[in-house]
């Protein structure tokens, strides 16, 4: 049990800025909330600053924490920082799973992370390599979104897609009972904010956010004004981020700015669009490389999945004899496919 002197002296350890941040969270949160809430949330930044406190190296703490969904955005942020003074004041933390697909249920647990990654080892076959560092990366982060101090300001990057709307919802979940300011930075809106269709190559660019280069990700944190996100939308999306980690569903998809929960064959019927489109440009119906097929569904599909979604419904449909294969389905590159040719009209 912590007692009054042990937090006494986690306080004593804190330097003025910190001081002045959890003092004006206080003050924002007690506008916000009372009672029962107020007490939970007043718990939360003890135990935190006993956490901090427990720390005995004694560094300088960033000033504010970054949340990224996937390696390539992260990669990019971190490249942007990395000669700015933004190195030494600016923490990164990146799951790098796409969270649009596969199971979510108890996600927050070590239990449901493995229950999540034994669906992948299952149904994305050899083809997906590094299963424990990717696991391992997942618990990483997210053990380090709930250590997170008070104190620290938190800013999640997210685009207009399941994968990182997804993301947003989990992150708000784990940080609920944490009172430290919260910031989203959508990369589609803020990007659109910046340029003007026709000078957009595309209407629909970025559908992720690591479709930006590092140079743009940089920009649009500097320039883009950013504003704490409210308490009742927090409490929301916090709140649907909940509710996926109670329910069985392997495929959320984004849709006029809502996240839903989707069948997994909802996108079956663009790979077989795809697949006709790319039999009239052979001009034959002969077998092609699986991989050239899903990179052509990947290149024009909407929802953002990943490839090896894509392969994973790709062999599905070879169960359902929709398409005929030769070669070995144990990895993308080892076989090919074409469609039954009934099909093809």
């Amino acid at each position: 049990m912590e007692t009054i002197d042990q937090l006494k002296r986690a306080i004593s350890k804190l330097d003025e800025r910190e001081v002045k941040a959890l003092l004006n969270l206080i003050f924002i949160r007690s506008e916000q909330c009372e009672g029962d809430e107020m007490i939970r949330i007043l718990q939360s930044m003890k135990q935190s600053l006993f956490q901090v406190s427990r720390n005995e190296e004694k560094i300088e703490r960033p000033q504010t924490v970054h949340i990224v969904f996937g390696d390539s955005p992260a990669g990019s942020l971190k490249f942007a920082f990395r000669k700015t003074t933004y190195a030494k004041t600016e923490e990164i933390i990146v799951l790098p799973d796409i969270l649009s697909v596969g199971p979510m249920k108890s996600l927050q647990t070590k239990e449901g992370i493995e229950n999540r990654f034994r669906w992948f080892k299952k149904n994305y076959r050899d083809d997906f390599n590094n299963f424990e560092e990717y696991k391992q990366g997942m618990v990483k982060a997210i053990e380090k979104i709930k250590a997170i101090p008070p104190y620290q300001k938190v800013i999640i990057w997210t685009c207009e897609n399941a994968a990182e709307q997804t993301g947003l919802r989990f992150v708000l979940y784990l940080l609920k009972n944490k009172v430290n300011e919260v910031f989203e930075l959508n990369t589609f809106k803020v990007f659109h904010e910046f340029y003007s269709y026709p000078m957009l190559e595309e209407e629909q660019f970025p559908r992720s956010s690591g479709e930006l280069t590092p140079e743009k990700l940089l920009q649009l944190f500097e320039q883009f004004e950013l504003r704490p996100m409210n308490f009742a939308k927090r409490e929301a999306l916090s709140d649907e981020g909940q509710n996926l980690l109670l329910i069985e569903n392997h495929l959320r998809t984004w849709e006029h700015g809502e996240l839903r929960l989707s069948n997994i064959e909802q996108g079956d019927d663009f790979i077989i669009h795809c697949a006709k489109k790319l039999h009239k440009e052979l001009g034959t119906h002969d077998y092609m490389k699986a991989a050239r097929l899903i990179g052509e569904v990947i290149g024009h599909m909407q929802q953002y999945t990943g490839d090896e979604w894509i392969e994973y419904r790709l062999r599905d449909l070879i169960v359902k004899e929709i398409f005929e294969y030769r070669g070995d389905l144990s990895a993308m590159r080892l076989y090919e496919v074409k469609l039954k040719k009934e099909l093809l009209h």
